[in-house]
């Protein structure tokens, strides 16, 4: 089996697992397909270990989503200690699958982290850390250097960015 894309009889398999696991989780895997990354994910984990059941494949999306969520959480944090010399505690949890959380959960504060793509992770992760400085030290961050408010996190074709509302412009990229 190839690890670079399903073709053929193998897409009918890897299509059907994912159909499969749609009908266990809260998450529609095959909505995600468009992103490269998403593709990647799914059929390395197909590739790696068929079709196994949701309930097998909840963990390894839960690793995956807190692997990308530590990253961008890891970087952010990078960020705010050189911007306002603050060094915050935020924590990426797990908790794993239950009968009322059937993937488990990671959060960044109080925000889930949902996305299957690394950028919708990122940007999660992102408004995760954002509100959690807000609510535990009434710190707004980050702040658009030319508008001084606080800044949008978003999903744009160039990944996971910071925005600017005020003038709808892009800042920096999140990570």
């Amino acid at each position: 089996m190839s690890t670079d894309t399903p073709s053929g009889r193998e897409d009918e398999a890897f299509r059907a697992w994912l159909r499969t696991l749609a009908e266990g989780l809260t998450t529609d895997p095959e909505d995600a397909l468009d992103s490269q990354g998403v593709l990647a994910f799914l059929w390395a984990v197909f590739g790696e270990n068929g079709a196994m059941p949701p309930s097998y494949f909840a963990p390894l999306l839960g690793a995956h989503r807190q692997a990308h969520a530590q990253r961008a959480v890891t970087a952010l944090l990078t960020q705010v200690h050189a911007e306002t010399g603050r060094r915050p505690d935020v924590p990426v949890r797990y908790s794993p699958p239950t009968e009322c959380e059937p993937e488990g959960a990671v959060r960044v504060g109080h925000e889930t982290v949902q996305g299957i793509d690394p950028t919708d992770i990122h940007v999660e992760a992102a408004e995760g850390l954002q509100c959690l400085l807000a609510d535990r030290s009434r710190l707004v961050w980050p702040l658009c250097p030319e508008h001084r408010v606080g800044l949008h996190a978003t999903r744009a074709v160039s990944g996971a960015v910071w925005v600017c509302l005020v003038s709808d412009h892009t800042v920096r990229r999140i990570v």
